[in-house]
């Protein structure tokens, strides 16, 4: 099922998951989470107010609770992130991928949960134009505008931007006819925003799991249990929905430092 598909069935799920987050409960110790400085809507982002909001650390905070523990989240360049998982400073880095290439020290210290979330890759597109876009290869010999450093395949002319916010106000104003970004940051800036074009079926998928550092490897079984308890009672889904549905329920609970 596509999200868009997802999205439209889950529009009058937000009461549940309202009295999930609000839940009060008592927690011990603390998980350091290190989160990228950059921030990337709806995934993880800073607030106004200094609080981690987004799929990924709500995510986490409902899994958090179930194993009574609270989470401490330390912001950090990639690549300073990654070197302190490594020296054993970090407990958790949220939204992997688990084939994801990593370096020899970083991967034998890391354990992966079970998937939470999937990352749809997508394009987006004018509406007026005529011919199917759903597939790279409807692509060939197109200006595409890209997120520069990602992997864009030889037979496309790309076009290279700092991020997807401003893929998607080019396409909407028409600067560019075609862009690639993930599905939820597609949908998150067009209907927060109310922007002009269509978005293709998933062209490209990731399953995104919680990097666990080996330290702490007695927590990842019951991670596993609590992120397949959420799943079947539909409360990951009500969490996507919370952030691209529309409205939103209210600012949930924060379990920061």
């Amino acid at each position: 099922m596509s999200l868009c598909a997802m999205l439209r069935r889950l529009e009058s799920s937000f009461f549940t998951l309202a009295l999930l987050l609000f839940t009060n409960v008592s927690l011990a110790d603390s998980l350091r989470v290190g989160i990228p400085t950059l921030g990337q809507i709806p995934f993880f982002w800073l607030d106004e107010a200094g609080e981690y909001q987004g799929i990924y650390p709500d995510t986490l905070r409902l899994v958090a609770a179930d194993l009574h523990r609270s989470l401490v989240f330390v912001p950090l360049s990639q690549a300073r992130l990654r070197r302190h998982f490594e020296m054993g400073e970090i407990d958790i880095e949220m939204g992997v991928k688990d084939n994801i290439e990593d370096r020899p020290e970083l991967k034998k210290v890391s354990i992966f949960t079970r998937p939470f979330n999937v990352i749809n890759e997508v394009i987006i597109y004018r509406p007026e134009l005529s011919f199917p876009v759903f597939i790279l290869n409807d692509l060939a010999g197109q200006h595409v505008a890209t997120v520069r450093g990602n992997t864009v395949p030889d037979n496309l002319i790309r076009e290279d931007f700092t991020n997807e916010w401003q893929i998607a106000q080019r396409v909407h104003r028409g600067w560019n006819n075609i862009g690639l970004m993930k599905e939820e940051v597609a949908l998150y800036y067009q209907r927060k925003h109310n922007l002009n074009y269509e978005i293709s079926l998933p062209y490209a998928s990731n399953a995104v799991s919680f990097r666990v550092n080996i330290l702490e490897k007695e927590i990842v079984n019951d991670m596993n249990a609590s992120i397949l308890r959420l799943e079947k009672a539909g409360v990951l889904e009500q969490l996507v929905c919370k952030y691209l549905c529309g409205p939103t329920i209210p600012n949930v609970q924060k379990q920061t430092n």
